[in-house]
């Protein structure tokens, strides 16, 4: 698969309520939360763009696409950027997971096959609809879900055909804070106590 054919969308839409302050821009080990997806992103795509309503990334020389519906659900930034995307692939990932490997995405991209969706599942049956790969396929059901006001990306998930990609402790990069994401100031402080590569 060549980089050429995947974009990868950051969802830096959120508000942050929580964290206080905008997380996307917050440093950890010198490096904002955003440049952590942007960076992991640009190993495998050719094309990196940010999903958010504010024009704020020019530092990061990616694109911003802003959503065409004013609701600021993961699944309208979703929507909104795989309706621009010039690939039929695409990798999302949310800003706040800056511990996600390349190794996850390439794992995640050899079982997307013909899905439209495809996300990784814990061991206790938990997914991660926040990474993973979204197929232009997958813009009817994500439309369909909007329409009937369901803005559960789950929901929306288990309508369109889907792999949901097991992660468990056997897996070759599994790591129990590959998915940690960040949402409060302690959080913060938590992952800023790890290793970052």
């Amino acid at each position: 698969m060549n980089s050429k054919d995947i974009t990868g969308i950051v969802l830096a839409g959120g508000r942050s309520k929580r964290m206080g302050e905008d997380k996307s821009l917050m440093e950890l080990n010198g490096k904002t939360l955003i440049e952590y997806a942007i960076d992991v992103l640009k190993t495998l795509c050719s094309c990196v763009i940010i999903s958010s309503n504010h024009e704020v990334y020019d530092f990061t020389g990616c694109q911003v696409w802003p959503d065409e519906i004013m609701n600021q659900a993961p699944i309208i930034g979703i929507y909104s950027s795989l309706k621009r995307s010039e690939t039929e692939i695409n990798i999302i990932l949310s800003c706040d997971m800056p511990l996600i490997s390349t190794g996850l995405l390439k794992f995640l991209l050899l079982g997307s096959n013909d899905f439209d969706i495809t996300v990784p599942i814990h061991e206790n049956g938990m997914i991660e609809p926040l990474c993973g790969i979204y197929k232009k396929s997958a813009i009817g059901i994500l439309k369909k879900c909007i329409d009937e006001g369901d803005f559960s990306l789950k929901d929306s998930i288990h309508q369109a055909s889907h792999a949901f990609v097991s992660v468990d402790s056997q897996t070759e990069f599994a790591d129990q804070n590959l998915f940690r994401n960040i949402n409060t100031p302690a959080d913060f402080e938590d992952i800023s106590k790890l290793t970052i590569g």
